[in-house]
Protein backbone atom coordinates (compact mmCIF):
# COMPACT_ATOMS: atom_id res chain seq x y z
CA UNK A 1 0.00 0.00 0.00
CA UNK A 2 1.36 3.09 -0.95
CA UNK A 3 1.67 6.61 1.08
CA UNK A 4 -1.32 9.02 0.49
CA UNK A 5 -0.01 12.64 -0.38
CA UNK A 6 -0.64 13.89 3.56
CA UNK A 7 1.07 11.09 4.48
CA UNK A 8 4.23 11.62 1.98
CA UNK A 9 4.19 15.20 3.16
CA UNK A 10 4.01 14.52 6.57
CA UNK A 11 7.52 11.91 6.34
CA UNK A 12 8.95 14.76 3.71
CA UNK A 13 8.29 17.78 6.97
CA UNK A 14 9.64 15.24 9.41
CA UNK A 15 12.94 14.34 7.82
CA UNK A 16 13.34 17.87 6.28
CA UNK A 17 13.56 18.74 9.97
CA UNK A 18 16.30 16.28 10.49
CA UNK A 19 18.48 17.51 7.44
CA UNK A 20 18.56 20.79 9.13
CA UNK A 21 19.03 20.06 13.02
CA UNK A 22 21.96 17.98 12.04
CA UNK A 23 24.18 21.55 10.78
CA UNK A 24 25.43 22.81 13.89
CA UNK A 25 25.35 22.00 18.12
CA UNK A 26 22.67 19.71 19.42
CA UNK A 27 21.95 17.41 16.77
CA UNK A 28 17.80 17.23 18.08
CA UNK A 29 17.18 20.58 17.61
CA UNK A 30 17.26 23.54 15.57
CA UNK A 31 19.10 26.72 16.49
CA UNK A 32 17.89 30.45 14.60
CA UNK A 33 20.25 29.80 11.86
CA UNK A 34 19.05 26.09 11.05
CA UNK A 35 15.68 27.41 11.02
CA UNK A 36 16.12 30.37 8.98
CA UNK A 37 18.14 28.02 6.74
CA UNK A 38 15.17 25.62 7.10
CA UNK A 39 12.43 28.28 5.99
CA UNK A 40 14.57 30.02 3.00
CA UNK A 41 15.67 26.98 1.52
CA UNK A 42 12.04 25.20 1.83
CA UNK A 43 9.56 27.97 1.52
CA UNK A 44 11.45 30.89 -0.38
CA UNK A 45 7.96 31.82 -2.65
CA UNK A 46 5.90 31.56 0.55
CA UNK A 47 8.39 33.46 2.67
CA UNK A 48 8.78 36.29 0.34
CA UNK A 49 5.32 36.40 -1.02
CA UNK A 50 4.20 37.20 2.16
CA UNK A 51 6.91 39.68 3.10
CA UNK A 52 8.25 36.87 5.41
CA UNK A 53 11.52 37.26 4.29
CA UNK A 54 12.67 39.95 6.69
CA UNK A 55 15.17 38.75 9.39
CA UNK A 56 12.60 40.02 12.31
CA UNK A 57 9.58 37.42 11.22
CA UNK A 58 11.97 34.52 11.08
CA UNK A 59 13.36 36.09 14.60
CA UNK A 60 10.32 36.75 16.01
CA UNK A 61 8.72 33.64 15.09
CA UNK A 62 11.62 31.34 16.31
CA UNK A 63 11.62 33.33 19.95
CA UNK A 64 8.07 32.74 19.94
CA UNK A 65 7.88 28.90 19.44
CA UNK A 66 11.20 28.57 22.38
CA UNK A 67 8.55 27.96 24.75
CA UNK A 68 11.27 26.78 27.52
CA UNK A 69 13.37 29.60 26.32
CA UNK A 70 16.86 27.63 25.75
CA UNK A 71 17.94 29.15 22.57
CA UNK A 72 16.38 25.95 20.61
CA UNK A 73 13.47 24.86 19.02
CA UNK A 74 13.15 21.21 19.74
CA UNK A 75 10.74 18.95 17.34
CA UNK A 76 7.78 19.81 19.42
CA UNK A 77 8.10 23.33 19.37
CA UNK A 78 8.69 23.26 15.79
CA UNK A 79 5.02 21.89 15.23
CA UNK A 80 4.21 25.64 16.42
CA UNK A 81 6.26 26.98 13.36
CA UNK A 82 4.22 24.63 11.19
CA UNK A 83 1.06 25.89 12.54
CA UNK A 84 2.01 29.45 11.76
CA UNK A 85 2.86 28.38 8.44
CA UNK A 86 0.10 26.78 7.50
CA UNK A 87 -2.30 29.40 8.68
CA UNK A 88 -0.31 31.96 6.98
CA UNK A 89 -0.71 29.94 3.92
CA UNK A 90 -4.67 29.14 4.30
CA UNK A 91 -5.23 32.84 4.73
CA UNK A 92 -2.84 32.95 1.50
CA UNK A 93 -5.04 30.34 -0.24
CA UNK A 94 -8.30 32.47 0.87
CA UNK A 95 -6.88 35.35 -0.55
CA UNK A 96 -6.07 34.16 -3.78
CA UNK A 97 -9.06 32.43 -4.27
CA UNK A 98 -11.17 35.58 -3.15
CA UNK A 99 -8.91 37.50 -5.78
CA UNK A 100 -10.30 35.61 -8.92
CA UNK A 101 -13.65 33.98 -7.70
CA UNK A 102 -15.30 37.46 -6.18
CA UNK A 103 -15.28 39.39 -9.28
CA UNK A 104 -16.46 36.90 -11.27
CA UNK A 105 -19.42 36.62 -9.24
CA UNK A 106 -19.88 40.60 -8.31
CA UNK A 107 -19.01 39.81 -4.62
CA UNK A 108 -16.71 42.28 -2.87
Amino acid sequence: MTDTPVEESLFQIIHCYHQYVAREGDVETLSLEELRALLMDNVPRFMESLGRKEPYYISELFWAADKNKDNQICFEEFLYVLGKLVRDYHWQYHRQLCTHYCPQHGLY
